[in-house]
């Protein structure tokens, strides 16, 4: 009965807040119509964002676009949540195919093609995408493992990289030795995993997930990645194994403190509204809106990417960020309903900058997206990433109108897992493969030819002399 009343003052918000009429005519609150405004918005904006990605396939790869992988993966994921909220089907057949395709051979996201340069952030974003495939109900690949096996083989593969040679703990930031940031353990990584495990948790009902999410919170906290002792919440991007992790790299990005804050959501919801996790939540959500909803924008209720979006510096991927927060929030209110009424007014208000701001037009296309949501007409920005993150931000208002929390495994039956083996997988590219017995053997018929060459050739040279 609690529940029901939550989500009838969130209706009522939604339903007698003011209008916003715009370029695409987005009606936030019109009782007439919104979710039809909405659903033509996010049309509108994924029309363009699907010419991008054609454009942008490596050589035609589906699923690999070029000088990137995972921007992709977010993107599937982004396609798949505006289908449950909206019902437009429009896409479905090119993310079924895409998403499975880039599982890889293995089916965990870690194909060849890739994974000696992969990070666990890039790897992280694909096993979003397939947790979020499982939660929404998205048709399952005939003949193929589930998306939630998916999910699952992403989890195997990260949790058996948890390093404990520095720092206690943690996830590095790349994978590999040789990679350029190994030695760093960052916060997207770390709270892309924990996000994971609380999503896999609730939909699952398996504890071991829960308790490597309780795992990674508390060990996170233990480092300036997650700083829980300053009156605002303050989240670091990275930190160093060299220092024991207890140096900073303090840039404010909006994706780090909303995967933490989704992954705190999926743990209350998971463990029947327990306390401790409602006082994460909430510090988690004070500190979102204290650092990136400024006072300037619309009193305070436009998402902003303020480290980067005043001087038009943002590279590819903080384009992207703002799209999967919007959407986190949403989980959020739906998941912690006491979090409504304060997270609606900022999604409504970045819906109806959103709508103004992609009025673009480039290139025989139209409603194109700019990254500065506040402004009032398109910033001259475009691409895949700026028109993913608008549509994730129309997405999260139908998101709260549809009203649907994510689906667990007691409502999608179809989405069951099971074991996948990504043992081949694991291996080091850089590592000398072990010396078997064939190998020994060969060895020593090549010294034995050799010596034997070299035998000969001496005697020659003293025959002729």
């Amino acid at each position: 009965m609690r529940r029901l009343q939550h989500i009838g003052a969130l209706l009522l918000l939604l339903l007698h807040s003011q209008r916003a009429y715009s370029d695409l005519n987005v009606q936030i609150g019109d009782a007439a119509c919104p979710p039809d405004s909405l659903t033509s918005a996010g049309k509108a904006i994924a029309e363009p964002l699907m010419v991008f990605y054609k454009q942008n396939q490596t050589e035609g790869i589906p699923g690999k676009l070029t000088d990137t992988w995972y921007v992709a993966g977010s993107m599937f994921m982004t396609l798949i949540q505006f289908w449950q909220a909206s019902g437009v089907e429009d896409y479905n057949s090119v993310v079924q195919h895409d998403l499975m395709f880039q599982a890889g051979e293995n089916y965990d996201f870690f194909s060849a093609n890739y994974s000696q340069w992969l990070g666990n952030d890039d790897q992280m974003f694909w096993g979003l995408a397939a947790i979020t495939a499982s939660e929404a109900g998205f048709p399952e690949v005939s003949g193929k493992p589930s998306w939630t096996s998916l999910a699952r083989a992403v989890f195997n593969m990260q949790v058996n990289r948890w390093d404990e040679t520095a720092c206690n703990g943690g996830m590095r930031w790349q994978i590999w030795p040789y990679q350029a940031g190994y030695t760093m353990k960052n916060a997207i990584s770390n709270g892309g995993l924990f996000e994971l495990s609380a999503r896999l948790a609730r939909f699952t009902k398996n504890e071991t997930y829960a308790e490597w999410a309780e795992k990674i919170w508390d060990w996170s906290a233990t480092t300036p990645l997650l700083n829980t002792n300053t009156s605002t919440w303050n989240i670091a991007d990275s930190t160093s194994n060299e220092a024991n992790c207890k140096d900073a790299g303090n840039n404010q990005w909006t994706y780090n403190y909303g995967t933490y804050l989704v992954g705190a959501a999926f743990m209350y919801n998971h463990t029947n509204g327990s306390a401790i996790w409602l006082n994460r939540v909430n510090n988690l959500l004070d500190s979102t809106f204290t650092r990136f909803f400024p006072a300037a924008y619309l009193n305070g209720t436009v998402l902003s990417e303020v480290a980067c979006e005043p001087i038009l510096s943002c590279d590819r991927n903080q384009l992207c960020f703002k799209g999967y927060v919007a959407m986190w929030l949403a989980f959020t209110a739906l998941l912690v309903p006491s979090t409504s009424d304060r997270i609606v007014p900022k999604l409504q208000g970045s819906a109806s900058a959103i709508s103004k701001q992609c009025s673009g037009t480039a290139d025989g296309m139209s409603n194109l997206c700019g990254v500065r949501w506040y402004q009032d007409s398109w910033d001259g920005s475009l691409g895949l990433e700026v028109q993913m993150s608008a549509l994730g931000g129309i997405t999260s208002n139908l998101m709260l109108l549809s009203s649907q929390s994510p689906q667990t495994i007691s409502e999608n039956p179809d989405a069951s897992e099971h074991h996948i083996d990504t043992s081949d997988d694991e291996k080091d590219p850089s590592a000398s493969d072990p010396i078997e017995t064939g190998d020994r053997a060969g060895a020593w018929i090549l010294t034995a030819i050799l010596a034997a060459l070299m035998i000969g050739a001496v005697a020659w040279l003293l025959k002729t002399q």
